[in-house]
């Protein structure tokens, strides 16, 4: 199994049985099982025989037991209950089951979006920089990331600008940063300006949402186009990944995106602008 796809499962197994301890009344028990849970999942452990293959000690346990694998559960174990129980939010925190869809992304958001943007950063590099055999599935799966990413931190952002009114050019780097140094710089440009399209959304700011869209999709055009010049021009023994039709209709794609959304947002601006103005008309008859 790819060790980076199995550390993105345990981060998602660590934030859900984090909710699942809400249930527990007594808040000493219920923090000590959050941090013995925290330990398991995300305490770094090294498989031997694979390189630096870095899993989650509870896995590392399994395949190799060993002393290097019991010693970061008991430290990250300690770390955790520090953590925990010095942070009164933490300390005290329950919730419902199952706990609201809120509750699960909107509260104390910036470190939510963290959460999301690493375990979406780990997936990326899973998919990028592990061999996998060539298949049609994998391509899917990583362009899905990659725009999927991008999604997920637009409708983030537009949630937490109009619920928390977040700064929509702040937000979007919780979530978009950890895949700066995980991937591309291509990656955190898409997913941070997807987030920075909906944030301005959100705060109902659609003119200049319009023309980040078109500042975000236009330099992505140009790359691709680019990588059209060099699958064209390489020499036989170099490779260009998505090669020529791959990366024309990635450019294909940029460009419809570009005067969509650039259209889409001035028309929702105008039509708000009228809307405003009409109600402002009324007030005064």
């Amino acid at each position: 199994m790819n060790l980076k796809l199995l550390f993105a499962a345990s981060l998602i197994a660590a934030f859900c049985s984090w909710y699942v301890c809400g249930l527990i009344p007594g808040r000493n028990a219920r923090g000590i099982l959050r941090g013995a849970l925290i330990a398991l999942f995300c305490s770094p452990g090294v498989v031997v025989g694979h390189g630096i293959g870095v899993v989650p000690s509870l896995a590392a346990l399994y395949w190799q037991p060993s002393i290097f694998s019991i010693v970061p559960i008991l430290v990250v174990w300690v770390i955790a209950l520090a953590v925990i129980f010095w942070i009164p939010a933490l300390r005290n925190h329950r919730n419902e089951w199952p706990p609201s869809v809120e509750e699960i992304f909107l509260r104390a958001y910036a470190v939510k979006f963290v959460f999301f943007g690493v375990v979406a950063a780990v997936l990326m590099l899973a998919l990028i920089f592990t061999d996998f055999p060539h298949a049609v599935w994998v391509d899917m799966l990583k362009y899905g990331v990659f725009f999927g990413g991008a999604l997920a931190n637009l409708l983030l952002c537009y949630w937490a600008t109009r619920a928390r009114q977040a700064n929509p050019f702040m937000t979007p780097l919780f979530f978009a940063g950890p895949a700066l140094p995980a991937a591309a710089p291509v990656v955190f440009f898409l997913w941070y300006g997807g987030g920075a399209i909906g944030g301005l959304i959100g705060s109902g700011r659609q003119r200049i949402a319009s023309w980040v869209s078109l500042a975000l999709f236009a330099p992505l055009f140009a790359n691709s186009s680019f990588r059209i010049y060099l699958a064209a021009t390489a020499q036989p023994h170099v490779t260009i990944g998505g090669g020529v039709i791959g990366n024309a209709a990635m450019a294909a794609l940029f460009a419809v995106l570009a005067v969509a959304a650039w259209w889409l947002l001035r028309r929702a601006a105008d039509a708000e602008s009228i809307a405003i103005l009409s109600r402002q008309d009324d007030i005064d008859v």
